[in-house]
């Protein structure tokens, strides 16, 4: 392997393992503040739907975003985090 895909390895197994982490906590935030929510996101799965987390790059207003996504990828955003820091939206 190159310099450059190791590197490229090494921050993607990076990133999985803190997305993973970031999920895990964001689940049970969504668990404290909506509960609802939180069963709307299960009957979603539970349909084949699947989850995404993702990083938004934009250099005015960086951010994190979690949505369901369905087999014609239609995505709902279930909760917005602004990379830089702050609440959840």
């Amino acid at each position: 392997m190159t310099d450059t895909n190791d590197r490229i390895d090494r921050a993607a197994r990076a990133f999985n393992a803190a997305a993973s982490e970031l999920a895990d906590a964001l689940l049970a935030k969504l668990a404290e503040d909506a509960p609802e929510a939180t069963a709307k996101v299960a009957a979603a799965l539970e349909s084949g739907e699947r989850m995404v987390l993702a990083l938004e790059i934009n250099p005015a207003a960086p951010c994190i975003w979690w949505s369901t996504i369905d087999d014609y990828q239609q995505m709902k955003r279930i909760m917005t985090i602004p990379a830089t820091g702050g609440t959840l939206q």
